[in-house]
Formats: C-alpha cells, structure tokens, sequence
C-alpha cells in the first residue's frame, strides 16, 4: 500500500533555530529559505537534478511584485504550480532585492504544499510549548552516540584500573551523558564484587 504522507512526514517538522519571529502583520514565524533549501535537496538530491524551480515572468501590480514558481521534484515531469509568492516593490524607497524575496515566497509556499515546514504553516509554533519541545528533539538530534567499542570497553573492564584507563584514554566522550553512566555503573559493579 503506497504512503501517500511519505514526503511530508519526513519534512513536516522545523528545527526552531532555523526559524525567526517577524513582528509584522499580526506576527508570524519566517523559515529560513536555504534551510528549506537544505530539506529539500535532503529529501529529493541537488537543486536541478532531484528537484528545482521555474520562476516565470513577474507581475507588477499596484506596488507589488508577483512571480508565478513552479516545482518539480523527483523528475522534472513531476510539476506543480504556479505558486505565487508576492513581495512590496515600491513602498517608500524602491527595493532591489524584491524579485528575489517574491521568488523565494512563491518557493516556500509551494515547498510548504509537500508538507516542508508543515509545523509552522499549520500554528503550532504559535505555542512555547511545542517550539520547546521541538527544541529538545532537534538536540537530541544532533547529540553524537557514544560508538559501540567504546561503551563495550567500559563494560568490558575487569578491574578499577581498567576502568580508568579506559576513561582517561576517551577524553572527547568523558561529557557525554551514556559514556559518563556506563563508567558510574561499571564503576559500582567493580566496587561490589571487590567488596
């Protein structure tokens, strides 16, 4: 049976520290567009091979600039779009990077329609509660694992000599928190069968 969330639930959650609050309009939470574009190429391969963009034409309109994207993934006969990202082109002073920010809306909000970001587009960074959480996970994440050997070194000491020889010997692990309890429990188990 084919997965039809496939894509979106290995994309739908944002790392927060990717992520800023914009105190405009309401306020609202602003992705970070390379770090979408990071997902991306994560998700499908490089830009223009796995997945990519066609930005057509843009529309002026009142002081506003409009640029239709289309996205592809996975083959470029796989389309979807346009998509329409829009940016203010003539407030009070003309701003030259308007193009580039009405391209760079169009591709979130399409990104957004395969779930990219979907946490974010669906409020739930609206509560601390869930950007903590969020936090925590994506922490996790990053936290290395204690390779196999080493923790089977600890494990497999005979004496308290060797226990400390091993610990001594595996100075980048020593704050790490499972290197750390697998010496204290080794360490215990060591002192009662001296005892």
């Amino acid at each position: 049976m084919k997965n039809n969330l496939e894509i979106w639930s290995a994309v739908d959650k944002t790392d927060p520290d990717h992520t800023k609050h914009v105190n405009q309009r309401g306020g609202f939470t602003a992705i970070d567009a390379h770090y979408q574009v990071h997902q991306a190429t994560e998700q499908f391969g490089p830009i223009g091979i796995g997945w990519g963009y066609v930005a057509d034409a843009p529309i002026f309109q009142g002081g506003a600039i409009i640029v239709p994207v289309t996205l592809w993934h996975t083959s470029r006969d796989n389309t979807f779009g346009p998509v329409y990202g829009c940016a203010d082109f003539d407030s009070k002073r003309l701003d030259t990077d308007a193009p580039k920010k009405a391209t760079t809306d169009g591709l979130t909000k399409a990104l957004s329609l395969l779930g990219f970001n979907a946490d974010v587009f669906m409020g739930k960074f609206d509560d601390n509660k869930y950007i903590e959480k969020r936090k925590a996970e994506e922490k996790q994440k990053k936290t290395p694992v204690v390779p196999t050997e080493i923790l089977e070194a600890i494990t497999g000491t005979l004496d308290l000599e060797g226990l400390h020889t091993v610990w001594t010997a595996n100075k980048d692990w020593q704050s790490h928190p499972d290197f750390a309890a697998a010496k204290d429990a080794r360490k215990t188990e060591l002192m009662k069968k001296a005892a």
